[in-house]
């Protein structure tokens, strides 16, 4: 997992719950000390109680695991202090009508009034003014984005266009395959189903060998498609079940091996011919893109301000390190 800091103080949009309620009472303590403020431990589980627990799983107060994970989630919160201390800094705090229309459009964008809105939250487990707060340091680090951050970068057209090219190597749907298939039924029984696969594998080693795949469909009268000759049709990779799609990586006249479906039947496919996947024009993915570089740019420039900045504050971190808890 990265820095949970890094993950959580980026987000932009507000959500219903924006934080997770602490899951056992806890002791209190004052946890660090940022510049002369106090981040206690109550703090910690009020923001990442959730995540600590889920991890743990009631393991006890002294246990070595929670401790890495109560650093982890202060760390967050050093990050988150150190930001909205810079936010006041510059003069660009959150004002009071800025956090009610906060609450207000978080309240309509989830079809639900103010006051159910409060009602929503608390029945969560989790405290109204503490649900405020955070929704007052969300606030706090959009400035901080847009103010700071978004100034440290840029993305050119080359990037964009690198990326897109990346993305069609990668993640585009193939393109059509036409199959001919000799297609077995499934078998009743075990030892069937063995004999079944020793004869599909027969019939792949001698197509491989050389022997015309018109003979072999002739030998193989049984095959659901023996009607159609063998022809299968054309099959898309994001339409094709799980199985069948090692077929996408054989070139055109291809051979399979024994293809085992979910049903019991088993198939040996040739690969006819093959359609290239039609790219989306860029102008249509242009913006995801560029978001997508924006975001990727601002966590690396989040991640050095955050170094930098901590080395200049005065942080000090008072929970024991995990390994003088053992």
């Amino acid at each position: 997992m990265k820095r949970l800091g890094l993950m959580l103080a980026l987000l932009g949009p507000l959500t219903l719950v924006s934080v997770a309620p602490a899951q056992a009472e806890v002791v209190d303590r004052v946890a660090a000390v940022v510049n002369k403020e106090v981040i206690t431990l109550s703090e910690v589980y009020d923001y990442g109680g959730d995540f600590i627990e889920q991890q743990v799983l009631g393991a006890p107060r002294n246990d070595p695991n929670r401790r890495a994970l109560e650093l982890e989630v202060l760390d967050f919160l050093i990050q988150r202090a150190l930001v909205n201390q810079e936010v006041r800094k510059l003069g660009m705090d959150v004002t009071r009508d800025e956090l009610e229309r906060a609450l207000e459009d978080t309240a309509r964008a989830n079809g639900l009034t103010r006051d159910q809105l409060r009602v929503e939250v608390e029945r969560s487990g989790l405290s109204w003014a503490v649900y405020r707060t955070e929704t007052e340091d969300a606030l706090r680090q959009m400035k901080f984005n847009q103010s700071v951050l978004l100034q440290r970068i840029a993305v050119t057209d080359d990037e964009v266009l690198d990326l897109y090219q990346r993305r069609v190597k990668t993640n585009m749907p193939g393109g059509a395959r036409t199959l001919s298939v000799v297609f077995l039924p499934g078998a009743a029984d075990e030892a069937a189903a063995e004999a079944l696969m020793a004869r599909a594998q027969a019939i792949s080693d001698a197509a491989k060998a050389g022997t015309p795949w018109e003979q072999l469909l002739g030998e193989n009268p049984d095959s659901l498609y023996a009607s159609s000759g063998g022809d299968m049709g054309a099959l898309r990779e994001e339409e094709a079940v799980r199985e069948m799609r090692v077929v996408f990586d054989l070139p055109v006249g291809g051979i399979s091996g024994p293809i085992l479906l979910s049903n019991g039947a088993v198939m040996v496919a040739k690969v006819i011919s093959e359609e290239a996947g039609q790219a989306p024009d860029i102008s249509l993915v242009e913006e995801d893109l560029r978001n997508e570089l924006s975001q990727a740019k601002m966590m690396e420039e989040m991640e050095l301000w955050y170094a930098q900045a901590r080395r200049k504050a005065s942080v000090k971190v008072l929970l024991e390190p995990p390994e003088a808890m053992l």
